[in-house]
C-alpha cells in the first residue's frame, strides 16, 4: 500500500503484505488520521477490517476478527459501516463498527442482504446495494472433437428455484439453496427436491462433499469465527462435528474407499499455526498432515489428490499430491482463484478447472497423459446470464455448473439530523 500526492511525485510505501495476503477497499478516515482497509487471505473465511496510520512506522491494527468483510464506508469520526456475513455464515448484512471500542453491531434486522455501502462526507446519506440474486444450474457436454459453445448449454436439475454449487453422486444431484437468510443443502432425485440441511441450522459456505456410496455428506459450517466440518447422513440424520481442530479452507473431498476426507485448512493456536492439506479419518482419529502450505478445494481420484494453491493476483496454481503425501509435480497451470477448485474426469485421465475473467470464465482440461492444457468450453461472455461459480462432472462426461446473476437494488438511507 502506497500513499502519494496527486502528482505522484512523492510516493511513500506504508504497507507490504505477506505472500497470499490481500488488501482491499482502502479509504481514509474522515479526519485523515487513518487509512481503513480490508485485509486477509481469500478462502480463509476471514477478510477483516484493519487500519494503519499513514506517515508513521506503526504496525497496522485489526479492528474486527472472524469476519468476511466486503465493503467499507466511514459514517463519522468514530463509526465505520461495513458489509459482512454473520458468524453463522448468513448474510451479508449491514454493520456498524465503533473504531474506538472495536465493537460491531448489525444494523438491519430483516432478510435484506447488503453487498456494498458508501456514505456522504457528513454521514447523513448512506447508499447501499441490496442483493436480489438468482442462481440456476446448467449443463454442457465435454467433447473431444470441438469446444462446446453457448448453443450446447441446457438447463439442468430443479426448475424455478435457487440452486448453486452442484455435486453429483449416482442418480442424485446435491445443491445449495435458500428459503431464508442462509443456504441449506438439498437433494434432487427422481424429479423431487428434498431439503437435507436447513440454512437456519447454519448457512452452508461451500459445496457439500458426498461420500462415494452416496450415503453421507460432509458440509462446511461457520462456528465462532472458524470454518468446521460436519458429517451427516444424506437424509439429514446423525450430524456430528469432525476434525474440529481444523479451521477449514474451501470444500472437502472423500477418498475413493470412503474412509477419509481431505481438506485444506489451518490447525493450532494463533501463535503456533500449521497451514496445510489434511487427511481426516471419518470414523475417528487425528488429522494427518499431507502437505504444508496453503491448500483449498481438493478432489481425490485413485491415489492422486488435486487442489488449488495460494491466490496470487486472482490466480491459483493447480497442485497435486499422492495420497501417501508424496508430491506429484505438474506443469505451471493457473486456475481462477475465488472459484470452485479442480474436478477429476470420471476416468481420472484429466482435471477440469476454470480459467478466464471473473465474470466470464470458461472450462479447461489438464490432461495427465500429454501433460498439456486445452479449452473445453466457450460459453461465457453475456454477463446478463450470470457468472459461473462452481461445477461438477457427471459420470457420462458432462459439465454441470451454476450461473449466478448478482441482481441488486441501489437504496438511499437518509439519517435524521441530531
Amino acid at each position: 500500500m502506497t500513499v502519494t500526492d496527486p502528482s505522484n511525485a512523492h510516493p511513500v510505501q506504508i504497507l507490504v503484505g505477506n505472500r497470499g495476503e490481500h488488501n482491499h477497499g482502502a479509504l481514509w478516515s474522515l479526519d485523515g488520521r487513518w487509512i481503513y482497509f480490508i485485509h486477509g487471505k481469500p478462502n480463509s473465511g476471514e477478510m477483516n477490517v484493519w487500519r494503519i496510520r499513514p506517515g508513521t512506522n506503526e504496525t497496522p491494527e485489526a479492528l474486527t476478527k472472524g469476519l468476511e468483510v466486503g465493503s467499507l464506508a466511514p459514517l463519522d469520526a468514530r463509526t465505520l459501516l461495513f458489509v459482512a456475513k454473520a458468524d453463522d455464515g448468513s448474510g451479508p448484512w449491514l454493520w456498524a463498527l465503533d473504531v474506538d471500542s472495536k465493537q460491531s453491531r448489525r444494523l438491519n434486522s430483516g432478510l435484506a442482504q447488503y453487498t456494498a455501502v458508501s456514505s456522504s462526507a457528513d454521514g447523513r446519506r448512506i447508499v447501499a446495494a441490496v442483493a436480489n440474486p438468482h442462481a440456476s444450474l446448467w449443463t454442457t457436454p465435454i467433447q473431444s472433437d470441438r469446444i462446446a459453445e453457448r448453443r450446447d448449454v441446457q438447463p439442468y436439475g430443479p426448475a424455478g428455484v435457487r440452486a448453486l454449487t452442484p455435486r453429483l453422486r449416482g442418480d442424485a444431484l446435491f445443491y445449495l439453496s435458500a428459503l431464508g437468510a442462509g443456504d441449506g443443502l438439498w437433494r434432487f432425485a427422481a424429479g423431487q427436491s428434498t431439503e437435507i440441511w436447513r440454512g437456519s441450522q447454519g448457512a452452508l459456505l461451500e459445496p457439500p462433499a458426498i461420500s462415494p456410496d452416496g450415503l453421507r455428506a460432509a458440509i462446511v459450517l461457520r462456528k465462532e469465527g472458524r470454518r468446521t466440518l460436519t458429517l451427516m447422513d444424506v437424509d439429514g440424520g446423525a450430524p456430528r462435528s469432525i476434525a474440529a481442530s481444523i479451521d477449514v479452507r474451501g470444500s472437502a473431498a472423500w477418498s475413493p474407499d470412503g474412509q477419509w476426507l481431505v481438506v485444506g485448512g489451518v490447525i493450532g493456536s494463533i501463535d503456533n499455526q500449521q497451514e496445510g492439506l489434511f487427511k481426516i479419518p471419518v470414523d475417528g482419529g487425528e488429522p494427518v498432515l499431507l502437505r504444508k502450505g496453503f491448500a483449498v478445494d481438493p478432489d481425490w481420484k485413485g491415489d492422486v489428490i488435486v487442489f488449488g494453491g495460494e491466490n496470487i493476483a486472482a490466480a491459483s496454481p493447480l497442485l497435486a499430491i499422492r495420497a501417501d503425501g508424496h508430491d506429484l509435480p505438474l506443469p505451471d497451470v493457473q486456475m481462477m482463484a475465488d472459484k470452485a477448485g479442480p474436478r477429476f474426469l470420471p476416468d481420472g485421465s484429466g482435471v477440469v478447472f476454470m480459467k478466464g475473467s471473473f465474470w466470464a470464465p470458461d472450462f479447461w482440461l489438464f490432461d495427465f497423459a500429454s501433460n498439456s492444457v486445452h479449452q473445453l468450453t466457450r460459453i461465457s461472455g453475456d454477463t446478463t446470464e450470470g457468472h459461473i461459480n462452481s461445477f461438477d462432472v457427471t459420470p457420462d462426461n458432462r459439465l454441470v455448473f451454476d450461473r449466478i446473476v448478482d441482481n441488486s437494488d441501489v437504496v438511499l438511507i437518509i439519517r435524521p439530523a441530531r
